[in-house]
């Protein structure tokens, strides 16, 4: 129990420090010439980690903290992310997630599927977003970013919860374990 609520804590500080460090720092919009989105990768660490609870709590605030400081009507981002971290969680007992590929893959198809759900419920709402081809590029890239992050942030939260955790108690295991006691008559 104790493990479940320090990666849950751990997880929440992370996707504050992200969300806030995406809206803040300007170095890879002027880099890249848009502002990449890694919170799709971060889902993906979610799902493939945590409890249903988790994932919908950790989607939940990290769609209203990116909503509250971007352009976005508040609540939008937190259906998209819902979806992709639900999706992983779902189905992650058919996912190697140890493996290196498939974080990249998960995160790839992540980092561009939530994009698109945003674009759509903008529409639905009655926004006008910006599409074009130049949008579908920063898409593009912004995928590729997720999909390089994930593995990242997978090695992260392993350490953290290195960190946070404990090792479990054994009370059977003696530093000899071969030792044997001998009794003898007094």
């Amino acid at each position: 129990m104790t493990g479940r609520i320090n990666k849950t804590v751990a997880l929440l500080i992370g996707a504050y420090l992200l969300v806030f460090l995406q809206s803040h720092w300007q170095g890879p919009r002027g880099w890249l010439g848009f502002q990449p989105d890694l919170t799709p990768a971060l889902m993906v660490c979610a799902g493939l980690a945590l409890g249903a609870g988790q994932v919908g709590s950790v989607a939940m605030l990290t769609g209203l903290w990116l909503d509250s400081l971007s352009a976005n009507p508040l609540g939008l981002s937190v259906l998209p992310l819902f979806i992709v971290g639900w999706a992983v969680f779902s189905f992650r007992g058919l996912i190697l997630r140890n493996e290196l590929v498939a974080q990249f893959y998960l995160g790839t198809a992540a980092g561009a599927l939530v994009p698109l759900l945003q674009v759509w419920l903008l529409q639905l709402v009655g926004a006008n977003p910006l599409l074009g081809w130049e949008m579908g590029a920063w898409c593009l890239v912004n995928a590729l970013l997720c999909g390089v992050a994930v593995p990242v942030f997978d090695r992260l939260a392993k350490r953290l919860d290195r960190w946070l955790s404990h090792p479990v108690h054994d009370p059977n295991r003696w530093p000899n374990a071969n030792r044997q006691i001998v009794r003898g008559k007094n």
